[in-house]
């Protein structure tokens, strides 16, 4: 490949410098005679330009001497062959530039065809002297095999006839046995061991202590970090159903893999998850006092952290409480929303801000037990952040605080893209959700000093995918206060679902 390189590389160098001496040629002819550019250069409208310059001059030469110089004819005509000259001479100096950019250029990929033809050799003389290397080492490991297999030859010879030889060897005197073992010394290998453990053990204690201070885990890290409130803990749905159902053994937490998140209120209301939820809405309501907030904006640092079903749990818990809701999937770039709920993602937001229909055919009814709206984010569109930020979404929002009590905003990433910055402006507050052992302290600062620089008014955290096996003080309070509250134990609910 390097030799083929270098070759096409000197044809090409060929090429150029012929193409550079029939330009050059060219160039100094153009230069010495600039009166014979229309002829070197072949060019069909300068030619045709200095034809008729040349008849003007003849009509204006008999015209004077026919009239004199100041007859009307001859004054025109002569105004023409000044007009004509002038354009002759602009097109022979577009000509004799294009001819030396022409000659510059030619001169230019010459010269760098010729560094790469240079660069190129010193390539192909690195891998010959590569393949000589290769070469005198191949050599030596044939030899060195030839050796060997002599060698090995000779050992075997020489250990079959040592076997054939007589013994002579005798027992002298039979040996004692000692009074006590060699081997093991088990004294000595239970201390080396205990102290082996000790420092096994303190070295993954500290281990344990650097990677839980890696991540944000709990409302103590979150209130340690950012000047927010820590609004809710939502625990994993995997480690609730354990812990709910029984089911502590990992190949048991199958069926708690089944439910649906972003549906958990309105699905299964009982539960833990749905409980977390409305606890979250009697938070953010309180959190405005004595006037909660109207318009909502629910996003995360990173992608993945839980934002979307954080979004639609909190909307369904506010219809749930006799509200009008509605939720939004302000995420134009990649929509979770509709196929969460398994919509169509054919009419929304995108469609209402660029004007291609109207509210009302975008927005759909979610289920007809509650008054919980949603408003997909539409067909992609090739400029969400400047439609986010139009005043089309501000007449949107206007208009839907008229229609809604609550207006819930599922958006995108705030570290990723700016349209969640752009949203917390035009809304009453800002929801931030983490998740526990994932989103790292860096994250969450940057994310929270973002919406503090753009003048979003954060009413707080969400810590989601709790595993609530560790954090026992979230559920197992819950578990006991649950299942007293609701009149039914937590066997007796794993036996209906058995």
């Amino acid at each position: 490949m390097v030799e083929q390189r270098l070759e096409d590389l000197s044809r090409n160098l060929t090429v150029a410098e012929g193409d550079l001496a029939q330009k050059e040629s060219l160039h100094e002819m153009v230069k010495s005679d600039p009166e014979q550019t229309a002829l070197l250069a072949q060019n069909d409208l300068l030619q045709r330009l200095e034809e008729k310059n040349a008849d003007l001059k003849g009509q204006y030469v008999d015209a004077l001497s026919q009239y004199g110089p100041n007859f009307p004819k001859v004054v025109r005509l002569r105004d023409q062959v000044t007009e004509l000259q002038s354009h002759i001479d602009g097109e022979r100096k577009r000509t004799v530039d294009r001819i030396q950019n022409d000659y510059q250029t030619a001169l230019v990929r010459k010269a760098l065809l010729a560094n790469s033809v240079a660069q190129q050799k010193l390539e192909v003389g690195k891998l010959n002297e590569l393949l000589i290397q290769h070469n005198m080492l191949k050599r030596e490991f044939e030899t060195n095999q030839q050796l060997y297999d002599s060698l090995q030859q000779r050992l075997k010879d020489a250990t079959l006839s040592a076997g054939l030889r007589a013994t002579n060897i005798h027992v002298v005197d039979t040996a004692m046995a000692p009074a006590s073992p060699e081997r093991p010394k088990k004294l000595f290998n239970l201390s080396v061991g205990l102290v082996l453990g000790l420092l096994l053990g303190i070295s993954f204690a500290f281990v344990r202590e650097g990677l839980e201070h890696s991540s944000v885990r709990s409302a103590e890290d979150v209130e340690r970090l950012v000047q927010a409130t820590c609004l809710a803990l939502i625990p994993s749905i995997n480690s609730t159903s354990a812990a709910r159902y029984g089911l502590a053994k990992p190949g048991n937490q199958k069926a708690a893999k089944n439910g649906r998140v972003a549906l958990t209120v309105l699905k299964d209301p009982t539960s833990p998850v749905a409980e977390s939820y409305r606890a979250l809405r009697s938070a953010i309501l309180f959190s405005t006092a004595p006037q909660p907030p109207q318009t909502l904006v629910v996003t995360s640092s990173q992608p993945n952290e839980g934002k979307t079903s954080t979004s639609l749990n909190l909307a369904a818990a506010l219809s749930q409480n006799g509200a009008r809701v509605l939720i939004i999937d302000g995420d134009m770039r990649n929509p979770g929303l509709a196929r969460a709920m398994e919509l169509g993602n054919s009419k929304g937001l995108s469609g209402v801000l660029t004007g291609a229909y109207g509210l009302d055919e975008a927005l759909r009814r979610v289920d007809p037990s509650c008054d919980l709206w949603v408003l997909p984010a539409g067909p992609h569109p090739p400029n969400p952040a400047e439609l986010l930020s139009s005043s089309a979404m501000e007449a949107v929002l206007e208009d839907l605080r008229k229609r809604f009590e609550h207006v819930v905003i599922d958006s995108p990433p705030l570290l990723m893209v700016t349209d969640a910055t752009i949203l917390s402006t035009l809304v009453d507050g800002v929801v931030l959700v983490v998740e526990s052992g994932v989103t790292t302290p860096g994250a969450l600062v940057r994310a929270h000093r973002t919406l503090v620089t753009a003048g979003g008014r954060i009413l707080g955290v969400v810590v989601n995918k709790v595993d609530s096996r560790q954090s026992g003080y979230y559920y197992g309070y819950y578990s006991k206060y649950y299942g007293s509250y609701y009149g039914t134990t937590e066997k007796e609910h794993a036996s209906k679902e058995s």
